[in-house]
């Protein structure tokens, strides 16, 4: 008996050296497949792994899986990393990164382990799932914009984004949120990568044909004031568009189409990715003649300058060149590279600002190229280079941005007496006019814009019970606007000898020095989430503008629900352009004109999110009280700080998702607290609808066929009418001297006798409820038709905005393209 038990301890000896020189073994392999991925060598390291992964011990397993994801998230394999973090959670599903992995990893891990896959930057300019991002926030995946339909941004914003509506403006496309806008879309801070699309000299960027939907991987948009960290113009909403990769690609997709209305259209993508490098290439077009109205008017309307000429109108219509979106994205290690060129020239339905009367396009002649119409082409250029060094990552990036802008209006097709009065111009060129047809004004501007960007993300620690990170950054740029060009125009094809005093007033150049500092920090089940920035602009006048923004978030995060109390402040400064443009009246009228104040705007939200409380749904309730202040608006030609509006509403999303079937609902409720614009009480937003929803749905029918639907709805809303003579009477008789306001009298007298006796008249429109219809079906591998109709019952309505009428919206539009992937 001992002799076998000795032979027994003799033979466990022997298999426990062996296993542990086996383990000793496999560690070894794991050891150099560990140097292999400190050095770079990510695809060595992998395939160790994946050669011996079966044979490791269990107490390396979690090791393998972790050293698989980083090396997956090292060569941009964001899909395959994920899977082997869900296969370490299965493992150990408790498992913590340390403070020492990858940033990318950590935030990879701790959004799986919390069941949510989404995730942004634009929130806190650092990746975050949506239960921690600090404010409301909408993400629209590829899927969401193809399902509405949209045939530009400002359609999908509409449809996707609770609180955002469309206002028309008689201007470029443009959009308003939670009930704020302008004459055009400069309220909303519009991104491509992170880098600013909108003017520095009109702060404008229109969500228009010339921000294409083709290159769109997905678009991040945070509901509510965002200067603490993106400064000016973020001023009710940031949007970012964030582009396909080229990996997303792989090839080049091609696509081009027609509809309704001489429409044009065509995109092409080309993307690759080569080891560490990935390149996506992009490029549209878009052209449309617009539809056709023809506007009757009442015999006895004629409150404006002229009488109201029945005519045609073009609605929806994109100039004689076409719009276009070209560009390239490149990523290569550490270093990214992005250019972007864009083009719109968006038709006016009618005439400049209050007078909005039909005009002939054809008749009237082109300036380098351009009929009347809102025209901008831009250029922009960011090279950025990011490093991780320990616990801080530091980017750091240089922009340019080129600005060629075009604001070519009819004034009016028939004679008006009273334009020079309307237009302040000198006495002389006023008298030459009077008795002229085919009225324009043109303006034209050329900017520049030179930006340096610094940013460190330092995560000072990561436990089991605390994870907190630090963020701040400095910007610098330099604004010129170096060339400026004003020309009347008359008899349609005539004008005017430019007036250089214009021209050099428009000139000047502007400096902004920015700094940041974010908090967030996270306790348990709290997070934290606070952010100041300090913006100091010195203007072309020699005027300092010194803002604060601040923004305060507390998070209760758990794994199927969340809620947020959140306040941020947000301001935007003047555009150059309104401040330049009072200047040239203050100067040739001797009128000192009011000094432009920047706007701000104040939001205090509270939100709720649930998360798969029924497998496929979640849903976010979202309550918000709004305080704007100073903004400008427009008073005839001049602009004057004369808003304050309190808001509050409540706004509802809800996705569902399952294998055949998609729906994405957002509703929003809104009513105006208190209101005073113009030193007037006003009761309403005009413009606006109280009750705003819609509902987009995607079904897979077959394997080869999807079909789509938007449903929307409008209540009832109130838009103004400005009787001009009325209100110019009671501007230009208070602005003149006592020896001349008898005389300005004697001018108006006989105008003021056709007028209505009120500046404002208020009109009612009607609710609307628009059907739009789509399909896309897979003829044979990678050819694809679309088919999409807008507004399937051809429904008749208006809309109308700032300084402006009544606008008539597209009826029925049918639109068709094919596309093929090679």
């Amino acid at each position: 008996m001992r002799n076998i038990l000795l032979l027994i301890a003799i033979v466990c000896s022997v298999l426990t050296v062996n296993a542990q020189n086996t383990e000793v073994n496999y560690r070894a392999i794991y050891d150099a497949a560990e140097e292999d991925y400190r050095i770079g060598r990510f695809e060595e390291a992998e395939q160790a792994l994946l050669t011996h992964q079966k044979k490791f011990s269990p107490q390396l397993h979690q090791s393998v899986y972790r050293l698989l994801a980083l090396c997956k998230i090292s060569t941009d394999d964001e899909e395959g990393a994920e899977d082997y973090v869900r296969q370490l959670l299965r493992e150990n599903p408790y498992y913590s990164p340390t403070l020492d992995d990858h940033p990318r990893f950590i935030d990879m891990v701790e959004r799986i382990k919390s069941g949510l896959s989404a995730t942004i930057t634009t929130a806190s300019s650092q990746a975050e799932n949506l239960s921690e991002v600090p404010v409301p926030t909408t993400l629209i995946t590829e899927e969401m914009i193809h399902n509405c339909g949209g045939r530009n941004l400002q359609e999908v914003l509409a449809a996707l984004v609770p609180g955002m509506s469309i206002v028309d403006c008689n201007t470029d496309p443009n959009i308003a949120m939670r009930g704020i806008y302008s004459n055009s879309q400069e309220k909303i801070l519009i991104m491509l990568n992170g880098h600013r699309l909108n003017s520095f000299c009109t702060n404008i960027a229109s969500p228009d044909f010339s921000m294409s939907l083709e290159k769109i991987k997905q678009i991040e948009v945070l509901r509510g004031p965002a200067s603490s960290l993106y400064g000016g113009v973020a001023l009710t909403a940031v949007i970012n568009i964030i582009t396909k990769q080229g990996a997303d690609v792989d090839g080049i997709k091609m696509r081009a189409g027609g509809g309704d209305h001489n429409t044009f259209y065509g995109d092409i993508l080309w993307g690759k990715r080569y080891f560490d490098l990935d390149v996506l290439i992009w490029g549209s077009i878009y052209k449309s003649k617009g539809q056709r109205y023809h506007v009757d008017y009442d015999d006895g309307d004629e409150n404006i300058l002229v009488n109201r000429i029945p005519g045609d109108i073009t609605v929806g219509g994109f100039g004689d060149k076409p719009s276009y979106d070209m560009g390239i994205n490149m990523k290569w290690r550490n270093l990214q590279f992005l250019y972007n060129t864009r083009f719109s020239q968006a038709m006016s339905p009618f005439t400049m600002t209050y007078m909005y009367m039909p005009y002939s396009y054809d008749k009237y002649s082109t300036y380098n190229g351009i009929k009347p119409s809102y025209a901008t082409q831009t250029h922009h250029v960011d090279l950025g280079y990011g490093q991780q060094l320990g616990k801080l990552f530091l980017k750091g990036s240089v922009t340019y941005d080129n600005n060629d802008l075009t604001h070519y209006q009819v004034i009016t097709d028939g004679e008006s007496p009273l334009l020079g009065i309307l237009l302040k111009l000198p006495t002389e060129i006023a008298l030459e006019l009077a008795d002229k047809e085919g009225l324009s004004r043109y303006i034209n501007g050329q900017e520049q814009t030179l930006g340096i960007h610094l940013k460190s993300d330092l995560s000072y620690v990561n436990n089991k019970n605390h994870k907190g990170s630090l963020s701040f950054g400095i910007d610098f740029s330099h604004f010129s606007l170096e060339d400026c060009r004003y020309v009347i125009g008359h008899s349609f094809t005539d004008r005017l000898h430019e007036n250089n005093k214009i021209s050099e007033i428009g000139k000047g150049t502007e400096n902004s020095y920015d700094s940041f500092i974010q908090l967030k920090h996270q306790w348990r089940s709290f997070i934290f989430n606070a952010g100041l920035r300090y913006d100091h602009k010195k203007r072309y006048d020699g005027s300092d503008i010194n803002e604060f923004s601040p923004r305060l978030a507390l998070i209760f995060v758990q794994p199927k629900w969340n809620v947020k109390l959140s306040y941020s402040k947000a301001f935007i400064d003047a555009p150059y352009l309104y401040r330049k443009t009072n200047d040239y009246l203050s100067a040739i009228t001797n009128v000192q004109r009011p000094h432009l104040s920047p706007e701000s705007f104040h939001s205090y939200q509270l939100t709720f999110s649930g998360t798969q409380w029924i497998k496929g749904l979640d849903i976010e309730v979202n309550g918000f009280y709004n305080r704007a202040r100073d903004l400008i608006y427009m008073q005839i030609i001049d602009h004057q700080n004369t808003g304050n509006t309190d808001t509050y509403g409540i706004e509802l999303t809800a996705n569902y998702n399952c294998k055949r079937f998609t729906a994405n609902l957002t509703a929003t409720w809104q009513k105006l607290s208190k209101s005073n614009i113009f030193n007037y009480e006003v009761s309403r937003s005009f413009n606006i609808p109280s009750m705003l929803s819609h509902l987009t749905l995607g079904w897979q029918a077959t394997r080869k066929l999807k079909l789509h639907t938007h449903l929307s709805y409008a209540s009832k809303q109130t838009a103004y009418d400005i009787d001009l003579l009325n209100a110019m009477s009671q501007v230009f008789i208070s602005e003149a001297s006592p020896e001349e306001r008898e005389a300005m009298i004697e001018v108006f007298q006989p105008y003021l006798k056709r007028t209505t006796g009120t500046a404002i008249r208020l009109v009612d429109v009607s609710p609307r409820f628009l059907v739009d219809l789509g399909a896309r079906y897979q003829i044979v591998g990678p050819l694809e038709v679309n088919v999409n109709i807008h507004n399937l019952f051809n429904k008749s309505y208006s809309q109308s905005g700032m300084a402006t009428g009544l606008i008539p919206q597209r009826g029925r539009w049918i639109s068709a393209d094919v596309s093929y992937k090679f």
